[in-house]
């Protein structure tokens, strides 16, 4: 039989209560006042990618009269602005320079974050890859431009592809050895019992069991190749081997500025790394929480 004391117990207090409501209330206020201030940028930019530069600066915060998509056509037909050309080297560059980060950062994470795996100057080399994490990207643009010049890699995709890799290899293999060292060794003491070699445990147990990891290095990465503008303007200055952010620069100038066709540049340039979010959004979050809490 419950006591009158127990029964309070399980009481709810009205206090309580109204001060969860009201938590639960104003945190859903903040919430929404902060997704308002992202999101009206981007519907601002998305009106005016359906306007005239005319109708811009006449108006600058009106609506369209109509739903003109000529701006996007000019952007995808037009010869003069090879949209698409600055468009297909944005992919080769941001897509080689992944495939070299993911490599070297899964091997490098694997070989940090398992404890087996005790080599020569394991630690200071570890040391040294945190360490870089704390110097600013800037400092090292004139060496990097010295070292392509003399390799003759200006003006390829070669010097944005291993520039933008050797930048996100600190964290993208610190990402992945704290993720592997949350993974049981008990998964490599049986694949080595039933013959795998080192590299087979790697490719076919620990790899994949590492998806989330990989997932978040993969988005994060992207996001940061594909946006990059300054070492695209200063390893390469050919018209024809532009990104597609340093061709964007065209569109708006001190001789003049066709603010149409830039908005409809903006938009066109946001939708791989928009997709390439809704598509891998749930395997990110579970990547960079994965290791928080050791189980």
């Amino acid at each position: 039989m419950i006591s009158h004391s127990q029964t309070q117990k399980y009481q709810v207090d009205p206090l309580r209560r109204i001060k969860d409501t009201f938590g639960k209330g104003t945190l859903t206020i903040v919430l929404m006042l902060f997704t308002l201030m992202v999101l009206i940028p981007f519907i601002w930019m998305v009106i005016m990618s359906f306007r005239t530069t005319a109708d811009i600066l006449n108006d600058p915060f009106g609506l369209p009269k109509t739903l003109d998509v000529e701006n996007y056509g000019k952007l995808l037909f037009d010869p003069e602005i090879g949209f698409m050309r600055y468009f297909f080297n944005s992919i080769v560059v941001s897509v080689g320079a992944l495939l070299v980060t993911l490599v070297l950062s899964t091997m490098g994470g694997y070989g940090f974050g398992r404890s087996r795996y005790q080599f020569k100057f394991r630690g200071p080399v570890f040391s040294l890859l945190l360490f870089s994490l704390m110097l600013p990207p800037q400092i090292f643009y004139i060496p990097q431009f010295t070292m392509m010049s003399k390799l003759g890699l200006l003006n390829t995709y070669w010097s944005l592809i291993l520039i933008y890799a050797a930048t996100a290899l600190p964290v993208s293999t610190y990402l992945m050895s704290t993720y592997f060292s949350q993974l049981p060794s008990e998964l490599e003491d049986a694949s080595q019992i039933d013959g795998c070699t080192h590299f087979q445990t790697f490719w076919y147990v620990m790899l994949p069991l590492a998806r989330p990891a990989i997932m978040t290095v993969t988005l994060m990465n992207f996001m940061s190749f594909w946006n990059e503008l300054l070492l695209a303007i200063t390893m390469v200055t050919d018209p024809k081997m532009r990104t597609i952010q340093a061709a964007m620069m065209m569109f708006v100038g001190e001789n003049g500025s066709n603010y149409a066709i830039a908005a409809a540049s903006l938009v066109l340039s946001m939708l791989p790394t928009l997709l390439l979010y809704l598509v891998m959004s749930d395997k990110f979050i579970e990547g960079l929480t994965a290791g928080a809490v050791k189980g």
